[in-house]
């Protein structure tokens, strides 16, 4: 899980670089931006006056001197304005082309109240202070109002009915509009621009819309002709607005607007790339545990992208986001073949215990009908037994019951050594004493003579830690089995054999009849008895079971070998590496 702890702190360290990366390059793109329109807004001055914004180039100091930039003085006379470089002290140290109404020096707050048209004064200002050689300048650019200017070039231009197209002219290029009223204030002529118009002049309307346009930083210009009566009110479109620092700022206004809007659609993306990213995986495991709690073990049936395809029997590699969860999904895969292989293993251990409840039942009512037999016999027939009739029968019940205990005694021993609840009493041990021991009494058993059993003990002494009651169990189930599991005749050979890591093998091999795969596979099943129909299934079926239980509890191992119609070999490996 580390690998997809530190699979993650990547995935979101790279998306944040990536956050903060095209946060820095809109960034810079609006800084390229607010730069190209401020060149623009500069070159597309009408007069052709070099950036009035750029007030840092409209002077040089040379020798501690202010001296006004050629370029500027050129081009102020077709402006109509004039430039002042003036000290922190309110001194003149340079100008060019200022009228002679203009202040040669200024007052302490005479300039600012000029330039915030707290005292009047025929021009309009632009003012802006700048650095140089470690000393501040205040840079001041004015021109004549342009309301007044329009109204000056209006008023000779005006025959009575109409305006001269010089005066039209006039106005267009101050973008004024030009309203005369009457003595009784109705409007009577109307030229200019479309602004809002009047339909009457009253001494209240034009002092609210004088307070107007000084709020708004317009302008308007008023004229009375005494000899008409008339009065002439010229008003521009934007006053002081038109001067360049007011459209740039609605220009940066913008490109920061369009900014936060860009990274917001960007967050809102990226959002919407994550929940996609990560929601996939999730809902699909999510999914496939629901599928898994469910009892359905099959391969998952979506097969999109990044999901886990089978081809043969080979997993295709997750791909995309659901690679991040990789060791997950692995995970989830084992648990379904884990789950899948239980629920065989469950179904085949019911199937197979319910065969041997069957056969169990049979082989308990079997001698349990002899018991009953004989009881009944004995319970009503009025007959005298004879002393060896009386043994005869005694012999049976006792078979009978032995029988049937030793059944129970098995059933239970397996289950004891399913749960590790049987102590071993393990002592060391001559394991070729025990073993031969043990294939002796079956050599002298009358039900094994049919079968020709043989042992070779090991060439040298072998001494183990066994429970000589438990391992002799083993040896005795392994020939057990393989007597009734074979026909007549058939050579069973025990042997021992010391290995040289201090360990040693007891091997059980006969040339018999041998199991097919499906008998081999579950020779070790609880309750399993075999499947050949020609031989007896008498038995607990847990022989087997037993003896690689205990085998196990030894420390040991098993391995089979067999091929039907080529006999069995079964090896018990106990000790060394």
């Amino acid at each position: 899980m580390n690998r997809i702890s530190r699979r993650l702190t990547f995935q979101f360290v790279a998306q944040l670089v990536l956050f903060i990366g095209v946060m820095a390059l809109g960034a810079l793109v609006l800084i390229v931006y607010i730069g190209l329109q401020t060149e623009k807004h500069a070159a597309q001055n009408p007069e052709g006056l070099p950036g009035l914004g750029a007030f840092r180039s409209s002077f040089a100091v040379k020798g501690g001197q202010a001296v006004v930039d050629a370029g500027w003085a050129s081009a102020l006379p077709e402006r109509g304005g004039w430039l002042q470089i003036v000290s922190p002290e309110g001194r003149v140290l340079a100008s060019s082309a200022v009228p002679a109404d203009v202040p040669g020096q200024y007052a302490p707050g005479e300039l600012f109240a000029y330039w915030k048209k707290k005292l009047p004064f025929p021009y309009a200002l632009t003012i802006n202070r700048v650095e140089k050689d470690d000393k501040t300048y205040v840079v001041v650019y004015g021109e004549k109002r342009k309301a007044e200017q329009a109204l000056q070039q209006a008023l000779p231009a005006f025959d009575g009915r109409t305006l001269s197209p010089a005066g039209e002219q006039a106005l267009r290029q101050q973008q004024a509009s030009l309203h005369i009223y009457g003595a009784d204030g109705r409007l009577l002529h109307a030229f200019g621009e479309e602004h809002a118009v009047r339909p009457g002049a009253a001494l209240g309307d034009m002092l609210g819309s004088a307070a107007d346009a000084g709020k708004a930083e317009a302008e308007e210009a008023v004229h009375f002709d005494p000899a008409t009566r008339q009065t002439w009110i010229v008003r521009t479109s934007d006053g002081m607005s038109a001067e360049p620092g007011e459209g740039l700022d609605q220009i940066i206004s913008n490109g920061f607007l369009a900014y936060f809007i860009g990274l917001a659609a960007f967050i809102l993306l990226l959002s919407c790339v994550y929940g996609v990213r990560f929601g996939r995986p999730f809902r699909a495991m999510l999914e496939f545990i629901e599928q898994l709690a469910s009892g359905n073990y099959a391969q998952p049936p979506r097969t999109g992208k990044g999901k886990s395809r089978v081809s043969g029997n080979r997993p295709r590699k997750p791909k995309g986001s659901f690679r991040l969860f990789r060791e997950v999904n692995e995970s989830l895969e084992g648990l379904r073949l884990e789950l899948a292989r239980s629920e065989q293993l469950r179904n085949r251990l019911e199937q197979t215990r319910e065969e041997w409840i069957t056969g169990v039942s049979h082989d308990l009512k079997t001698p349990l009908s002899s018991i009953s037999g004989y009881a009944h016999v004995l319970e009503s027939a009025p007959y005298s037994w004879s002393g060896e009739e009386l043994q005869t029968i005694g012999r049976t019940l006792r078979e009978k019951s032995d029988f049937m205990s030793e059944l129970i005694e098995d059933l239970s021993l397996t289950y004891r050594l399913k749960n590790n609840a049987l102590p071993l009493d393990r002592k060391p041990s001559d394991v070729n004493e025990v073993v031969r021991r043990a294939v002796v009494a079956f050599m002298n058993d009358p039900q094994a003579a049919s079968c020709a059993i043989t042992f070779s003990p090991s060439g040298c002494p072998v001494t183990y830690p066994i429970d000589r009651k438990w391992f002799t169990r083993i040896v005795d189930n392994m020939i057990s089995n393989a007597i009734k599991h074979n026909p007549a005749q058939t050579a069973i050979d025990i042997a021992v054999k010391a290995k040289p890591d201090q360990g040693f093998s007891v091997t059980i091999r006969d040339n018999g009849a041998g199991m097919d795969p499906r008998t081999l596979d579950r020779l070790f099943d609880r309750y399993y008895r075999g499947t050949n129909t020609e031989e007896t299934t008498s038995g607990s079926g847990l022989g087997m079971t037993i003896a690689k239980q205990l085998t196990l509890a030894h420390g040991g191992d098993i391995a089979v070998r067999s091929e039907p119609g080529e006999g069995t070999e079964i090896v018990l490996r106990f000790g060394g590496d």
